[in-house]
């Protein structure tokens, strides 16, 4: 049993105090059992109950799988409502969009999501294809579909300030699609990486 004494012995007696009866000291005993039990309690609470890092997940609306035995629907994008945007091994973003779909062009990061925001707002149906390469970071594949993301939220906020006017309006849904890059990308975006030209 843990305790604490407050106190001490009896104090000596002064001569000069003559007949006066000296004061004595009341020795106190203080248990500190239930404080210790208290406090160990507290700190088994606080990590039972402490969450000490979420688990991140990024959520992602997918189509419905075909049943067993039908192939998945197809379906025919024109080349004016096609985005496609790759990622080389050495994480080097190119872009590839329009009529004709002419040569890849070299694109920062930080201009992504400018492009992908301008297309989406001003081509109804437009449709993105991330092309990553095997060897390239998986961090930078999760940041592009951040940026994917963070425009089809910018766009759902406008429509919610539209619905109290027109609430016949819908939710808009980002289309793009996730793929491995082929041969053929792969030689086209060495030639562009070297300043060559492609003719496609």
């Amino acid at each position: 049993m843990a305790g604490v004494d407050v106190g001490g012995d009896k104090p000596q007696k002064d001569k000069k105090e003559g007949l006066r009866r000296p004061k004595r000291r009341v020795r106190i005993r203080i248990d500190m059992t239930p404080m210790v039990d208290i406090a160990f309690l507290l700190l088994i609470f606080y990590m039972v109950t402490t969450v000490f890092s979420r688990p991140l997940r990024m959520e992602i609306s997918l189509p419905p799988k075909p049943e067993p035995g039908t192939e998945p629907p197809t379906v025919k994008i024109g080349e004016s409502k096609l985005l496609q945007i790759f990622v080389d091994k050495n994480d080097s973003l190119y872009f590839q969009t329009g009529e004709g779909m002419k040569q890849p062009d070299k694109i920062s990061f930080g201009g992504l999501s400018e492009i992908i925001d301008d297309k989406n707002r001003n081509i109804p149906g437009f449709t993105m294809v991330l092309k990553m390469d095997q060897a390239a970071s998986y961090s930078m594949m999760v940041n592009i579909i951040d940026e994917i993301q963070s425009v089809e939220r910018a766009i759902n906020a406008e429509i919610a300030q539209m619905k109290a006017v027109d609430p016949a309006l819908e939710d808009f849904s980002v289309r793009f699609s996730l793929q491995d890059m082929t041969a053929w990308d792969e030689h086209v975006l060495g030639i562009v990486a070297e300043g060559g030209t492609v003719e496609l």
